[in-house]
């Protein structure tokens, strides 16, 4: 279990950017394997803890859902009532359990109220707050409204077979359970360490049937809400092999009529048919991860060479001197991290065709109520609405970022910062100083879009470049 549960993650592609991206929901992914691991290793304590942390201090609080179970497993634990054999209830030991829990989330919950009073500069609850923001309707739609079929084709594509293994793994456990209450005698399963893994496996894994019945019907649908489940179908797949095993074995005894040697055969049965079935799924996988990396790893790229040459040609920013601004229209959903840029250097959005409300730079006064100005400009809103106070005009970047085709034959075709550009009227004139290749997915053929295949490239993969400009007046010079 533990090896096949292994090469599904370190393998899968999900987990190749899930685990490295900055965001609540790969905090949680990360949070709730810990969680599992004390819960499978029988220390309820701190499986508790690791949720108590994933829900209280990331600001994603309905993933509460995910450890559900979790708190349910140790109250029956704890209880007594779990452990067969007629045990009485023991309430004392489900009060400790209560208080310690209660103990670790005010403890957590008062670190996490200190640190947004530092920063808010006033008493606030992020968790209510994100709260009322998703029960209200019609906020998120701006961001893009997709199908159902959007969050299948994006398991297949991160986990392809353990994306199906994964999800199969409940009803593998449940069809053998049945199967061997009605044929007690020839399954030889109904034993209490048999029923008490099996107890355990499936509160491991119903947490993900319960996180897709509340992100599946959402109209906005991102790929980021699927992380947490990453680690569960990878500990699935491990479930549905084994069970695939065990049927294995139990027809192939059927078939010779005896068990004789059956311990020996099935370690050997265990080792090929668990190659066999893995293999392509992680050599599948890898390519998927190559191609993600070699295919849309331009604008780490263009941000990264930006800073180490920003930092290096000018001069070091003093404190109130005049920002530099490096701007963008339509690519503002690719800037990876404000880390990217030199200091006194700050991220400009160029009006594009995106309606919505766009981030806002933080100031030195950070996020307290000072930092507004008296005319209330950089101001957020809960219906997402846009708001004007975050655009500049062209005149007052330095710098632009935007992805452009190599082959432009119609106006349409020309991006709204290149527009922007020759439209400029003030001193200066902009050239073009890095540029990588992005792929253009709507030239390039589904497969090699999805895997890398080294083989036949030429002339199927197309891209797009994506530049960075700049001034003559910017004192850099293009690398």
């Amino acid at each position: 279990m533990a090896h096949w549960t292994a090469i599904c993650s370190l393998t899968a592609a999900g987990n190749f950017h899930a685990g490295q991206a900055f965001l609540p929901s790969s905090s949680v992914m990360i949070l709730w394997r810990l969680s599992a691991a004390n819960q499978l290793r029988d220390n309820h304590a701190f499986a508790i803890f690791w949720g108590l942390l994933a829900v209280l201090s990331v600001g994603w609080p309905f993933c509460a859902v995910l450890f559900l179970s979790t708190g349910f497993w140790a109250l029956w634990k704890a209880s007594g009532l779990g452990g067969g054999g007629g045990r009485r209830f023991r309430l004392d030991s489900v009060v400790r359990v209560l208080l310690r829990t209660a103990l670790h989330a005010i403890i957590i919950q008062a670190l996490v109220m200190a640190t947004d009073y530092y920063f808010y500069g006033r008493m606030v609850s992020p968790i209510w707050n994100i709260f009322v923001y998703n029960a209200r309707s019609g906020g998120d739609e701006l961001y893009g409204v997709e199908p159902l079929s959007y969050y299948i084709k994006n398991l297949l594509l991160n986990f392809n077979l353990v994306s199906l293994l994964g999800f199969a793994s409940l009803p593998a456990i449940l069809s053998r359970k049945l199967a061997e209450r009605f044929y007690p005698d020839r399954l030889q399963g109904n034993d209490d360490k048999s029923i008490k893994r099996d107890n355990l496996e499936i509160l491991v894994l119903a947490p993900m049937y319960a996180w897709m019945a509340i992100v599946l019907p959402r109209p906005h649908k991102e790929e980021r809400f699927l992380f947490p489940i990453y680690p569960i179908l990878c500990f699935g797949t491990a479930v549905t092999l084994r069970e695939t095993l065990h049927l294995c074995s139990k027809v192939l005894s059927f078939l010779r009529g005896s068990k004789e040697g059956m311990q020996n055969q099935r370690r050997d049965v265990n080792l090929l048919l668990g190659l066999a079935l893995l293999s392509p799924s992680a050599v599948i996988s890898i390519l998927r991860s190559i191609a993600l990396h070699h295919h849309y790893s331009a604008p780490l790229e263009i941000y990264s060479n930006f800073f180490a040459h920003a930092a290096t040609t000018t001069s070091p920013a003093l404190p109130g001197s005049e920002t530099t601004h490096v701007c963008t229209a339509g690519e503002w959903y690719r800037f990876p991290s404000s880390f990217f840029l030199p200091p006194n250097h700050q991220l400009g959005f160029l009006k594009s065709s995106f309606a919505g409300q766009l981030p806002q730079p933080y100031s030195t006064l950070g996020s307290k109520w000072e930092s507004l100005s008296s005319d209330g400009a950089g101001n957020f809103n809960d219906a997402n609405k846009e708001e004007m106070d975050r655009y500049v005009n062209i005149e007052q970047c330095s710098f632009v970022i935007e992805l452009v085709p190599l082959e432009m034959e119609n106006v349409s075709d020309v991006p709204e910062c290149v527009q922007y550009m020759e439209s400029d009227s003030s001193p200066g004139s902009w050239k073009k100083l890095a540029s990588h290749y992005y792929l253009d997915a709507d030239s390039t053929p589904a497969l090699h879009r999805i895997l890398y295949l080294p083989l036949g490239r030429n002339g199927k993969v197309a891209f797009k470049t994506y530049n960075l400009y700049g001034k003559d007046s910017s004192r850099i010079e293009a690398f």
